[in-house]
């Protein structure tokens, strides 16, 4: 399962290509432990990024924690997006 985020319009960054408007996030199997608990490492390939989020029970409760941190993101920059699970 990934989740993908679409911006209303296409944004620059570090990556070949020119501007992009959706990116791809999945969980890229990197586990580790630390003082607050298990975490995962979450990525994507075309937006060149990649963060550490909780390990949920479940894919899905994961990915909606990767989703928290990329939407707190995206306002913080004043910028639109949305979200929809691929591959349920």
């Amino acid at each position: 399962m990934i989740l993908r985020q679409t911006f209303d319009k296409p944004i620059n960054g570090y990556w070949d290509g020119g501007a992009k408007q959706a990116f791809d996030w999945s969980i890229d199997g990197v586990k580790g432990r630390d003082s607050k608990g298990e975490y995962v490492r979450i990525g994507s390939f075309s937006a060149n990024h990649y963060f550490h989020v909780a390990l949920g029970r479940t894919v899905k409760e994961t990915l909606k924690f990767a989703k928290q941190h990329l939407r707190s993101t995206a306002e913080h920059r004043n910028m639109v997006c949305k979200f929809e699970y691929v591959g349920e």
